[in-house]
């Protein structure tokens, strides 16, 4: 026994020097190695909790405390040419506070996205140094959407899911989520996963990749369908919309044909759900009509984060059909701008509709360039879907949930840092390919901000 624990004791000793060799050698590479394990772990067990959600930014941010002071001249943030995005972002939540009618009420919804959503860009954009960090993210995302669409087969065939017991809601899938909001998780989790199409038809022939890369999401599929999220659907058809439109020069029939086969497969897996009676007779329009009264009264800084059940109340309104409970309008643009006004969605949507047009520019004709030239490298493919991501994800939002929704902005957040990883490290100052970058193209930053 005693010789078990010395033989233990010895090899703990041996991994500590290691480490401390490793850390005394390369600081840099050291804290970054730690920060990318943290980080896939946060996106492959996204959705196995709320104390994952809430955990896993926070070590990640003890690790990219040291990363920056080790190697801040080479992070993202410090190449980054429009990092001044983000100021935008912070504008729009302190209007959010400032100006609510219960500011510490607001200071506590919105607070809530400071350490669990607005630090996962940062963190996200340093994860990503090559494309071998580019493929390992992808992976995730891919063991992200196998678990939890395993999940919800069990919860299907059992009545509760394996994570959390969880039990169906208005008999629909809830998945370890705990609620049939889960569609939207697997929908927008689905996106970059898609990049995994890339990675193996590069290595196999299109049968064998086609075998595996169905085998691996038809569970993802089968949650999305069983959560009956049309939200989530609708946000799978714009991103293929949106994909046809990255992918080829000229607008084609593939820009409808992939998003109409979606909506058509869901129409005849849940017909109830897209029937003209059920989405004339949805309960957001009514809240949407309650939000719009909302902005209305408070038109220019907004009556506060979070505060869209106090405020409508303060005005002697009601929802129709839906609980007086209710807390939010269930659309994300709505949302933004009953809360902060015309002012603080300015900035938001300059924030989010920036980066999409940033990224856009930058993924696109190096996205053709990659496709028409042949080569074997998938960079811009799969950087490409990390956008789509973060698009889909305002595409999910026009159906979808408050913009603070903790889960909903750490995902997105998520995928913006990592798309923004993937631009500014997609070349070095040189302007020669990184490994697995594609094509050499003209330097995308003035040498003031290159490496």
């Amino acid at each position: 026994m005693i010789r078990h624990v010395d033989a233990a004791r010895a090899r703990l000793r041996a991994l500590w020097d290691a480490l401390r060799t490793a850390h005394a050698e390369r600081p840099a590479d050291f804290w970054h190695s730690w920060l990318f394990a943290s980080f896939w772990t946060s996106l492959a067990t996204f959705p196995a909790g709320y104390g994952m959600r809430e955990v896993m930014p926070l070590l990640c941010l003890v690790f990219l405390a040291p990363y920056y002071r080790h190697a801040w001249r080479e992070s993202v943030l410090a190449r980054l040419d429009v990092k001044w995005l983000f100021l935008c972002a912070a504008g729009m939540t302190l209007i959010g506070i400032a100006a609510s009618a219960s500011p510490l009420a607001s200071l506590l919804h919105a607070g809530t996205g400071v350490n669990k959503g607005f630090i996962l860009p940062f963190i996200g954009m340093e994860c990503v140094r090559d494309g071998r960090d580019l493929r390992r993210l992808v992976w995730a995302c891919v063991f992200a959407c196998f678990w939890q669409g395993l999940d919800g087969l069990w919860q299907a065939a059992t009545g509760t899911d394996f994570i959390m017991g969880y039990k169906r809601n208005a008999g629909r899938l809830t998945g370890s989520l705990g609620d049939y909001s889960v569609g939207n998780y697997i929908a927008l989790a689905l996106i970059p996963a898609f990049g995994a199409w890339f990675l193996l038809r590069r290595a196999l022939g299109p049968a064998a990749a086609a075998l595996i890369f169905a085998a691996l999401l038809w569970p993802a599929f089968f949650l999305l369908q069983g959560a009956s999220s049309r939200s989530g659907v609708l946000a799978i058809a714009g991103v293929l919309a949106l994909w046809a439109l990255l992918r080829y020069r000229r607008l084609n029939w593939r820009a409808l044909l992939w998003p109409a086969l979606v909506l058509g497969a869901f129409s005849l897996l849940q017909p109830a759900r897209l029937s003209p009676l059920s989405i004339s007779g949805d309960n957001r329009w009514d809240l949407w009509k309650l939000g719009w009264n909302v902005f209305l009264e408070h038109p220019w800084f907004g009556a506060g984060a979070g505060q869209y059940n106090p405020a409508f109340r303060a005005l002697g309104l009601a929802p129709a059909r839906e609980a007086i409970t209710i807390s939010h309008p269930h659309n994300l643009f709505l949302d933004m701008l009953y809360a902060h006004g015309l002012v603080g969605f300015s900035l938001g949507m300059v924030f989010l509709l920036g980066f999409l047009w940033w990224g856009w520019r930058r993924i696109r004709p190096r996205l053709l360039k990659e496709c028409e030239t042949g080569s074997s490298s998938v960079y811009w493919r799969l950087a490409a879907w990390f956008w789509l991501g973060l698009a889909g994800w305002l595409v999910n939002g026009i159906f979808g949930h408050d913009f603070y929704r903790i889960w909903w902005l750490g995902l997105a957040m998520s995928y913006l840092g990592v798309m923004v990883g993937a631009v500014v490290n997609g070349r070095d100052s040189r302007g020669a390919p990184r490994a697995d970058s594609g094509p050499a193209l003209p330097p995308m930053s003035p040498p003031s901000q290159a490496r």
